[in-house]
């Protein structure tokens, strides 16, 4: 049994100068073939109806059908993402969760649609908020319904956005009125040739006065030979030569110190203080005595004020003190470190023993 619906063969046998039969042949095409996908999204939805799991064991329509169309995830996404905004469908418990946009759906179903402007239209439905009333969100729809069956997309996006004016004038606004800072980025990374690599996200203001430093100074040299420098090296040096303006200035702001520093200089004269009082509280009962307790006690106050001193946990690390120690002490430590254990212990066995003090 054959079908009666022969499709005409293609090349088309047209005459050389009838454009308007192009034309034509063109818009019927197109027409049939957006109809035919909206057909495509209507058994998408009804798949989704009846639950994608238990039919075909996929996890969601997306990932259904990105296999059997064999698209990519983005279009496959996009794909379904549509065909459910357009038409209804059950959930589990039987009941109906209508389509975004209902008009949309019908005209599509029709092929007068394309996919630009039935995304517009379905961005611009669900934008709209849940207080507007269903006739004039329904007007609204149609509105832009019989745009987009004769604009472009960008057009439909222009309409949708006075009907979100219109509708919604308020918009999302929020009862925060308090002024939140600027969000300022910089990133500076030594690159093993030396050089320096950097990148920067400035608010607006911030990029504004950066700018207006950097396009008098990068100028070309007011001189009679060509300045061979590029754009870029010449702002490169007028970037250098803000950086030295700004070391020579006298205001130039000294390093922050950390909480943690700061917590470390605070504690020697807390420990000098409590020294102080306790020194104070003893009170010598002889007078031959008093010599000793306070040459005992000074002896407690500078052991307490030298283990308050202790700011190990600052020092600089290890390959700051390597540097900064001289020749002599650094040769003299690789040499008892490259020696033998047996010409220690000889050495240490050839040393006198000196006298212990009790």
């Amino acid at each position: 049994m054959t079908s009666k619906n022969t499709s005409k063969a293609f090349p088309l046998n047209l005459q050389e100068g009838d454009s308007d039969l192009l034309l034509d042949e063109l818009q019927t095409r197109l027409r049939e073939g957006r109809r035919l996908f909206a057909e495509v999204g209507q058994i998408l939805a009804e798949i989704e109806s009846r639950g994608v799991r238990e039919l075909f064991g996929y996890n969601s329509i997306a990932v259904f059908y990105e296999h059997v169309a064999r698209v990519s995830r983005a279009e496959a996404q996009k794909v379904t993402g549509r065909a459910l905004a357009l038409n209804s469908r059950r959930t589990r418990d039987g009941t109906s969760t209508p389509p975004v946009a209902p008009l949309t759906g019908v005209a599509a179903a029709k092929g007068v649609l394309a996919d630009g402007g039935i995304d517009r239209i379905v961005t611009v439905m669900k934008r709209l908020p849940e207080h507007v009333a269903a006739s004039a969100r329904a007007d609204a729809e149609k509105t832009l319904v019989d745009l987009a069956s004769v604009a472009r997309p960008r057009d439909v996006t222009i309409a949708g956005t006075d009907l979100i004016g219109r509708l919604d004038p308020d918009g999302n606004s929020t009862d925060d009125s308090t002024p939140k800072s600027p969000r300022r980025e910089f990133w500076l990374r030594q690159k093993r040739t030396g050089r320096w690599d950097m990148r920067g996200d400035l608010d607006s203001e911030t990029g504004a006065r950066l700018n207006a430093l950097l396009v008098p100074l990068a100028h070309p040299v007011p001189s009679g030979d060509l300045d061979q420098r590029t754009p870029a090296e010449r702002r490169g040096d007028a970037f250098a030569e803000i950086v030295d303006l700004a070391e020579g200035s006298p205001n130039i702001p000294l390093p922050r110190q950390s909480s943690e520093r700061a917590t470390a200089e605070s504690r020697p004269a807390e420990s000098a203080e409590k020294a102080t009082a306790s020194s104070a509280a003893v009170q010598p009962q002889a007078r031959d005595d008093r010599g000793r307790q306070s040459g005992t006690v000074g002896t407690k106050a500078d052991n307490a004020t030298g283990r308050s001193r202790d700011v190990a946990h600052i020092r600089s690390p290890r390959w700051w003190t390597r540097l900064s120690r001289s020749r002599s002490d650094a040769e003299a430590a690789s040499t008892t470190r490259n020696r033998a254990p047996a010409q220690l212990s000889e050495e240490d066995a050839k040393a006198p023993d000196l006298p212990r003090t009790a």
